[in-house]
């Protein structure tokens, strides 16, 4: 029995001075709000007292459900069957560590039955019942389904009693919420879609399932607002329609077709239909023979114009607009109406009629309208009164009372003369050519008519009786079509954006409520009349009122007992349903549990150096806290691929320094968990995957080392080799060193223990390390330690001294010297060919050659060069050394490949001698390349190094070349690296000397860049020497020709007019300032046809300027670059093959580019060339005229503004460009002060366009979009003003550019 004394405070989290400990209690079921709690436990607490207190914080009947306690170990205690006893009395209840207690609700059976109902019933959203009988015409079919459920204190009224859930506006989708939380209240909507039957395919695809989803998260979610993203997702939208403003009777005419599509072949096929669908007549009546024509339509809503049109008043409420609506407009005088039966023009009648209203009437208020004055869009946002109760019994007629066409038209003209401009219908128009005129009318501004009362119409929000709405509507027809408003859709901003939100009324409360996004709120009858809108004008434009927030949608519900009916409950889902909302449910729940799970996960950073290139890489892996090293091992293991590389006993954690490159810290043992101690203090360092040589132990390393680069110093030969990494651990002494260095270097060196030497430098400060058995002293944030050894045998204590004084000679001479990895470009023949560069003339460095090694670098007192051991490997060269000894730096471990090939050893060298002289200058190789016909002018002194200034000699030595593969090294095009020891004080100009015979071409046709993580820096200053740089550095060499001054490099292109792709380039050039545009002009064809093959007559072609993606100013021959031409370096120049000889020839002549549409045909004529003597449209148009023979006053010209070659989706010439047959003042100028380039199209306006079916236009706009986009070019539409919207039904559907493009 566990004693009250046995709770220590070690033992314990969170454990107070009273002796107890905090619990936390986590909720498990599924329909509760409240997911956890935390409780007191203590030895002396009764274990039911837990109970209580649970069953209070939740709600739930002490005896409904079970509690576990966990603790940290995972030992778990039911507590059910301890209730009379306290903590302290349960037997093995260890409470160490962290504790949690789980509840888990006991399961009891409950029986659901679902009816069956007739087709009917579902489509139109019956209403489920859980029990008794539904009257059907077909046999019914009960389901007992036996289903687990939890059961808490309130049963399942819980969740019904809840308030109503909101909907995470993604971005700007404010449009689809209000539209979702309408159709969701809508009882025979979400009933209907309830009772549909998802197959199970697809279903991230699925409209209706994810709508099914997202309602029954509305209905049932513990939160205050759901996500619609997987309902978006299914519309094949992704962030980027999210961002997009919509409107909302768009989305939801589209939504209603999506689900037809959806729902066909299936039971619910006419669903929408059934709900949405009404029907009207479209008719036009001869008034002289009485003959009617007519053509019935349907309608899913009614468009309601706010105002006639030319009008400035709007109608005063919804039914004025209506009456509007269906007024017949005379077609007489220019406009009358060809009767077949007169067999003449006669006078007549046009108009509308309702035939059947839907059960579900939407009507659609339109607001936005386009000012011709100010030319801008606008919202209209006058008052228009809305009431809750509407009768439209009137509208529809009844034929014992009104048998013709003619009672109605007197009957409506005796109730309004307002008219309107809308379209009425989808289907369009019974006549094949007709407009609606106008009338003049007369209306009473809204809010100032004495006699408009708006109590009168207004909506009664109130939860009591409509006695005086209905003793008003006693004088009202009678009929089936009595509509109560339940749907107000708000706009609140202005026509070039704002936002949208709902005020819906719940029928079975009778209270509105407003649903904007997140927030779902009580709103009172003041707030709905606001939304009627008006107020007063700021009048500066028509319209334009202080309020901009009203009514822009309503909806209405046909008061029908037969089919009014109450939302599905949570008892009475149907069983897939029930079945969704547990899976859920769970699905909520194993999310909630990963997502705990993911707070004790945290990311690690592994570097590793793969095995076969050495590379260093480095990933991310996300282990939790209770993994061990081991585990996380064998997860980077396995990431790796190593498998049949190298063996995961031979793989190890440690912790890893980034800034000094070395292991940091390793652990005794492999099964230490994150959380452990002393594992958890090194989570957020950086890690790293240790592989050994196998066989060999580990290494051990201690928190606090430090790497050190160490150089073998030869005595007898002044020699230095390295540098070698090795990792010092704090307190190790001088011989356990010297017993590692001696492993390290055998067998490559023979190395004694007793005759090793050290010498300990940082900062140029150098320190003998003599005495065995004392520690290193260092500190470990310094990365500039350099450690010398040298094996020399001593005989007495005066060699000692004289051995030490040598070495420090050595080190001396050697403290300038730092080692430097290039990467080297290829230097094949067919690379230099293709880049115009010739070979080093190694007879040129025939002198250096024989001073490499002859007497005079052997006699040197400076460094010498040794051969390198047969089997030693450079640092980053060869194969890896898994020790920490011979670990490799970040930019070292890119530098893998063969073994190292021989050694060169120069010294730079001031002498006047001739032997020297090709190594001191670099003029010899540019005299014999340069040519003075390319460049047009004599070649200038390169920036080089002063070589008179300079006594010294500096060291430099090439250490190994190497080839490695492409395919390990990350975004470099060369293949051959070497390492090179070079005194720092050494200038860039002379360094790039001496790797002229490395590189295999003279100096000129090369530069050296810095190797930096993110950039590359070229080297320009030839005078500055290397101090800046320090061991390990990365230099890159790029073939290309340095500039010298008054030089610039750009780019040439080959320009091919009538490609989707005009530009090709061709290759770098370099121009002199003071060069001829001809001398440019003959190389570059010169290099053309080397190059590309590209053979143009000299005479037929022309240089001219690339502005961005345009030609632009043409060059004529005898101009000079930067004295006639500007130019700048990085210039882009274009070659243009004109196909016959220059025609400008002055630098006042303009040349433009033109091309003939021929509408009869759908084409447009290859590019040809204008050149005019002028730059103005008359000159251009007469030209045009002469050239085509269309008559001027026959010929349209429109100015091309896009990118050149201007192309563009030919169905969009004719209507889509701004065609000017007449030149007004402004255009005249249109071509002063442009370059040569600009894109003009003509026509003649006698040719019409060719008439196409749709099929055909269909076919045409997605062959000319195939086209356009293969290319990546923009699809060109001068009409484009916004994205149209569109749901994507499955994924044939590819989304192209003009998907989103509004017709």
């Amino acid at each position: 029995m566990l004693s009250p004394a046995s709770f220590k405070a070690s033992e314990m989290v969170c454990l107070s001075n009273e002796g107890t400990i905090q619990a936390t209690v986590k909720d498990t079921t599924i329909l509760n709000f409240k997911r956890q709690c935390i409780v007191q436990l203590s030895p002396t607490k009764l274990v039911d007292n837990i109970f209580i207190e649970v069953s209070n914080q939740f709600e739930y009947e002490v005896d409904a459900f079970e509690l576990i306690l966990q603790n940290q170990n995972g030992d778990t205690t039911i507590l059910n069957e301890h209730k009379n006893k306290t903590f302290g009395e349960i037997n093995d209840l260890n409470l160490s560590g962290r504790i949690t207690i789980i509840l888990v609700a006991l399961k009891k059976k409950l029986t659901l039955t679902v009816n069956e109902s007739a087709d009917d019933d579902l489509l139109l959203g019956a209403s489920a019942s859980p029990g008794g009988e539904v009257s059907s015409s077909s046999a019914d079919t009960t389901v007992n389904l036996s289903v687990e459920l939890y059961c808490p204190r309130n049963q399942l009224s819980k969740v019904e009693s809840c308030n109503y859930i909101g909907l995470v506006n993604q971005a700007m989708t404010c449009y689809l919420n209000s539209l979702l939380q309408a159709l969701f209240m809508t009882p025979e909507f979400r009933n209907a879609l309830y009772n549909w039957e998802f197959d199970g395919k697809n279903q991230e695809k699925s409209i209706p399932f994810q709508l099914q989803k997202l309602f029954v998260n509305l209905q049932t979610s513990r939160k205050s607002a759901v996500e619609t993203t997987d309902l978006t997702h299914s519309f094949g939208w992704d962030m980027h329609e999210a961002w997009e403003q919509h409107d909302i009777q768009e989305l939801c005419r589209v939504m209603f077709d999506a689900l037809e599509q959806t729902f066909k072949n299936t039971k619910q096929a006419n669903l929408i239909n059934d709900l949405y669908e009404g029907k009207m007549i479209d008719y036009v009546k001869c008034l002289e023979c009485r003959t009617e024509k007519s053509r019935e339509d349907t309608f899913l809503d009614i468009p309601l114009p706010v105002r006639p049109f030319g009008c400035v008043v709007a109608y005063n409420s919804v039914e004025e607009a209506l009456r509007a609506f269906v007024q017949p407009e005379t077609l007489d005088g220019n406009n009358q109406y060809f009767c077949e039966k007169c067999n003449k023009k006669c006078d007549a009648h046009k108009g509308l009629k309702f035939v059947k209203f839907p059960y579900l009437l939407t009507l659609h208020l339109k607001r936005f309208d386009f000012d011709y004055t100010t030319m801008h869009r606008i919202k209209l946002n006058d008052k228009v009164v809305f009431p809750e109760i509407l009768n439209l019994n009137s509208f529809v007629p009844v034929q014992k009372n009104i048998s013709t066409v003619d009672d109605i038209v007197e009957e409506k003209e005796n109730i309004t003369n307002k008219c309107d401009d809308c379209s009425t219908t989808d289907s369009g128009s019974a006549l094949d050519d007709e407009s609606c005129q106008g009338t003049d009318v007369s209306s009473t501004v809204n809010g100032q008519d004495e006699n408009c009362q708006d109590d009168d119409e207004g909506i009664d929000v109130s939860s009591g009786n409509h006695h005086e709405n209905d003793k008003n509507r006693t004088h009202e027809p009678k009929g089936p079509y009595i509509y109560e408003l339940f749907s107000i859709m708000i706009h609140s901003g202005s026509a070039s954006g704002g936002h949208y939100y709902a005020y819906i009324k719940d029928f079975k409360k009778n209270h509105w409520f407003c649903f904007n996004d997140q927030s779902v709120t009580r709103i009172t009858e003041d707030d709905i009349q606001k939304t009627y809108g008006g107020g007063p004008q700021r009048g500066y434009y028509s319209g334009a009122y202080t309020s901009s927030t009203n009514a822009y949608m309503l909806m209405y519900r046909q008061r029908d007992k037969n089919r009014n009916c109450n939302v599905i409950t949570v008892e009475q889902f149907p069983m897939h349903i029930h079945k969704l909302l547990v899976q859920m449910r769970e699905k909520e729940e194993n999310d909630r549990l990963a997502k705990e799970k993911e707070n004790d996960m945290f990311k690690l950073k592994v570097y590793c150096n793969l095995p076969v290139t050495n590379m260093l890489k480095d990933f991310k892996v996300f282990p939790f806290n209770d993994n061990t090293l081991a585990e996380t091992a064998s997860e980077v293991y396995e990431k790796l691929d190593l498998k049949g590389t190298v063996s995961l006993e031979d793989c190890r954690l440690v912790t890893y320094n980034k800034v000094q490159d070395c292991i940091e810290c390793s652990f005794d043992r492999d099964d230490y968990k994150f959380c452990d101690m002393p594992v958890k203090d090194y989570i957020r360092h950086d890690w790293y995957l240790e592989i050994r040589k196998h066989g060999e132990p580990f290494e051990n390393y201690k928190p606090g080392g430090v790497k050190m680069r160490v150089y073998n110093v030869s005595i007898e030969n002044e020699e230095v080799q390295g540098p070698f990494n090795i990792r010092i651990n704090p307190g190790e002494t001088v011989r356990e060193v010297k017993i590692r260095l001696a492993r390290m270097f055998s067998p490559v060196f023979e190395m004694d223990v007793e005759n090793l030497k050290l010498v300990l430098e940082v900062y140029s400060e150098s320190t003998h390390l003599d005495e065995d058995d004392l520690p290193i002293k260092f500190e470990p944030n310094c990365v500039s330690y350099k450690l010398y050894v040298s094996s020399v045998a001593q005989s007495d204590e005066n060699d000692k001294h004289q051995i030490i004084s040598k070495m420090h000679k050595v080190i001396d001479r050697f403290v300038h010297i730092i080692n430097i990895d290039i990467i080297l470009p290829d230097n094949d023949i067919g690379t230099l060919e293709a880049l115009s560069i010739p070979p080093l003339d190694l007879n040129q460095n025939i002198d250096r050659s024989e001073m490499g090694s002859g007497d005079r670098l052997s006699n040197s007192p400076s460094l010498r060069v040794s051969p390198q051991p047969n089997n030693a490997t450079i640092e980053g060269f060869g194969d890896q050394s898994n020790s920490e000894d011979s670990s490799l730096s970040d930019s070292d471990r890119t530098l893998v490949g063969d073994a190292p090939g021989d050694c060169i050893g120069i010294l730079s060298s001031s002498s006047n001698s001739p032997a020297d002289q090709h190594m001191a200058s670099p003029s010899d190789p540019t005299e014999d390349t340069y040519s003075d016909e390319v460049f047009g002018n004599p070649p200038e002194e390169m920036n080089w190094d002063d070589e008179t200034t300079h006594s010294q000699n500096y060291y430099f030595k090439v250490m190994c070349i190497t080839t490695q593969n492409k395919d390990s090294i990350a975004d470099q095009d060369c293949t051959r690296f070497c390492r090179i020891m070079v005194d720092k004080r050494m200038t860039i100009g002379r360094l790039k000397k001496h790797l002229e015979s490395v590189v295999g071409v003279p100096t000129q046709y090369f530069k050296i860049y810095h190797q930096y993580p993110n950039q590359d820096t070229e080297l320009t200053d030839m005078n500055k020497n290397l101090n800046t740089m320090k061991d390990g550095d990365k230099l890159l060499i790029k073939l290309g020709r340095v500039l010298k001054k008054n030089e610039m490099s750009g780019k040439i292109y080959h320009l091919k007019p009538d490609s989707t792709e005009p530009f090709t380039y061709l290759f770098d050039y370099i121009i002199a300032k003071g060069q001829t545009v001809a001398s440019v002009k003959k190389d570059i064809l010169l290099q053309a046809k080397k190059q590309h093959m590209i053979d143009i007559p000299y005479n037929k072609c022309r240089l001219r300027k690339k502005n961005w993606k345009n030609p632009s100013k043409i060059f004529l021959d005898y101009q000079k670059f930067s004295e006639d031409i500007p130019i700048t370096n990085k210039f882009e120049m274009i070659l243009q093959d004109l196909g016959e000889e220059e025609r400008l020839t002055k630098p006042n002549q303009l040349a433009i580019f033109v091309k003939r549409w021929c509408p009869e045909t759908l084409t447009l004529t290859p590019f040809h060339e204008v050149v005019l003597d002028k730059p103005c449209l008359e000159v251009l148009k007469k030209q045009l005229s002469e050239e085509s023979g269309i008559p001027e006053n026959y010929l349209d010209m429109a100015f091309i503004k896009n990118y050149f070659p201007c192309d563009m989706n030919i169905l969009d010439v004719q209507n889509g460009l701004d065609w000017n047959s007449g030149i007004s003042q402004f255009d005249t100028y249109l071509l002063h002060g442009r370059d040569d380039g600009s894109v003009f199209f003509y026509r003649d306006n006698r040719e019409s366009m060719k008439e196409l079916t749709q099929e055909e236009k269909k076919e045409i706009n997605q062959r000319e979009n195939l086209r356009l986009g293969r290319n990546s070019s923009k699809t060109f539409s001068p009409n484009r003003r916004e994205r149209g919207l569109k749901i994507y039904l499955d994924k044939t559907q590819d989304k192209k550019p003009d998907d989103s493009v509004a017709d």
